[in-house]
């Protein structure tokens, strides 16, 4: 398979405390990767790295080959605007704004896009799009996020803790679809979580304790998101 993200010896220290220390890893293109580990293992802070939010301290990050790491802002911005997607904890929505304007404003008028009415199919918005945030669910707001995230065919999608804040059912119903997504339209994702539930389902497992990669398991047969079983 083609390898779309590598890291090669990323490190990230803040206030003299190193956070990230000396991981290496490649992803392959069209894979839904879950990055398992408890609060303070230094996960989020590894994703935020590898998406461009924040910058290694010492190693790289690439994509396709390009260094991304070594951008400059505008480059930067340009890489994260055109090839990746986020998706959030908290939905990050604009209160103001529908449903589905607030997925348009993921379009990237500079690139194509996928269609929006089957994304909609996708992620059951349907008859959700003239609603507004505060009128719709947690798992109906992070279903139009990741709707936002995706509409603007990123090559990667970055979901940090994306089912944190939701309910069994609900975060059942997002990782489904977070698969369809996979399936369907060919992006690959990475997605934190310190649910071992949900890291049951992906293709691949990676474990990070005190800032390293602390284990990497291939999911030979990894479970329907409906087969989730809550403690």
């Amino acid at each position: 398979m083609t390898i779309v993200l590598q890291a090669e010896s990323i490190t990230k220290t803040f206030d003299k405390e190193e956070i990230l220390k000396g991981i290496s890893l490649s992803i392959e293109e069209n894979t839904f990767t879950a990055v398992l580990g408890p609060s303070g293992s230094g996960k989020s802070t590894m994703l935020h790295v590898l998406s461009g939010l924040m910058k290694p301290t010492s190693g790289v990050v690439k994509c396709e080959g390009k260094v991304v790491s070594q951008y400059r802002e505008a480059q930067l911005a340009e890489w994260k605007r055109n090839e990746v997607g986020h998706v959030f904890q908290n939905y990050l929505l604009l209160e103001n704004l529908t449903v589905e304007e607030n997925i348009r404003v993921g379009i990237n008028n500079g690139k194509a896009s996928f269609s929006f009415d089957r994304l909609v199919r996708i992620l059951e918005l349907e008859q959700y799009l003239k609603k507004f945030p505060a009128q719709l669910s947690g798992g109906q707001q992070q279903r139009v996020a990741i709707a936002r995230a995706v509409i603007k065919c990123p090559k990667l999608l970055f979901c940090d803790e994306a089912t944190g804040a939701l309910d069994e059912k609900n975060s059942k119903k997002v990782v489904e679809l977070l698969h369809t997504i996979k399936r369907e339209l060919g992006v690959t994702i990475l997605f934190t979580t310190h649910n071992e539930q949900i890291a049951k389902t992906a293709d691949r497992v990676l474990t990070i304790k005190d800032g390293m990669l602390y284990r990497d398991i291939r999911n030979e047969h990894p479970i329907a998101a409906s087969e989730m079983v809550w403690g």
